[in-house]
């Protein structure tokens, strides 16, 4: 594992370059037909991780969010969002992160993930039975056993999987939680395993936006599943996910249970 640590810290290093080279006010780009923006950058970002990939790890499998290259009976397959947060990225603003995870296809549960934020240089790794980290330093989620005085991330309608989040906005700010909403998901979903945020819910079915977190979520402690509090696989789409400190995973799935339509 730590090879392959190093390999996706390399990895990162090079895409946020790229990202940081086209970042600007002034950023081209075009509408895919799920009605979400690309950029070049997300494209250049994407083939660089198959490039690398292929070059070094040839039996392993790619599944991007631009384009993916998968291989017959391959162990490994590599899951990645080049630019989570393209909304943002697109109109000039520092909210979006790189990030990828080796999955098991066995399984489909990931063995080593790293999410990587090029504007506040935080690059967040883990990898099974590694523990957690940012930057070197080791992380680890909050241990409250309530909402109060805490931060919620929240991303997506939740239509698009038959769930409503509005049972969960309201009860959370019931409870006197703070409820944030990012253009990326995985920008503020990796603050729970940060120890910044209590939880947060993904109301989408992409295995790229969760793979990296949930790994990295766990191995600091927390817990990770889909919207009905199930394992999932991490190498396709899913039923979202939801991101928890662990102890107060089962309230917080029992509030977007309350949410289906």
């Amino acid at each position: 594992m730590e090879e392959y640590l190093k390999f996706a810290k390399s990895l990162a290093e090079e895409s946020a370059q790229i990202a940081l080279n086209y970042f600007s006010f002034e950023i081209e780009s075009t509408w895919k037909g799920d009605n979400t923006p690309l950029t070049q950058a997300d494209t250049e970002i994407n083939d660089l991780v198959i490039k690398r990939i292929n070059e070094t790890y040839p039996e392993h499998s790619v599944y991007g969010e631009e384009g993916s290259a998968k291989k017959e009976n391959s162990k490994y397959i590599w899951v990645c969002d080049p630019i989570d947060g393209t909304m943002a990225f697109s109109c000039g603003l520092p909210i979006f992160v790189f990030s990828i995870a080796l999955v098991d296809q066995s399984n489909g549960l990931p063995v080593l993930g790293l999410v990587n934020d090029p504007i506040m240089k935080n690059m967040y790794w883990a990898y099974k039975g590694g523990g957690a980290y940012r930057n070197g330093k080791n992380i680890s989620v909050l241990n409250n056993t309530d909402f109060k005085n805490t931060y919620f991330n929240i991303a997506a309608s939740g239509r698009a999987v038959g769930f409503s989040n509005l049972p969960l906005i309201k009860t959370l700010s019931e409870k006197k939680c703070a409820v944030m909403k990012y253009p990326s998901f995985i920008y503020g979903g990796i603050q729970v395993a940060n120890g910044k945020y209590i939880g947060a819910v993904f109301y989408a079915k992409p295995g790229h936006d969760a793979a990296a977190l949930k790994i990295i979520t766990e191995e600091a402690g927390g817990k990770v599943t889909d919207l009905n509090g199930s394992e999932r696989r991490y190498d396709e789409d899913g039923l979202g996910c939801i991101v928890s400190n662990g102890i107060l995973h089962k309230e917080i799935l029992e509030i977007v249970q309350k949410g289906k339509v």
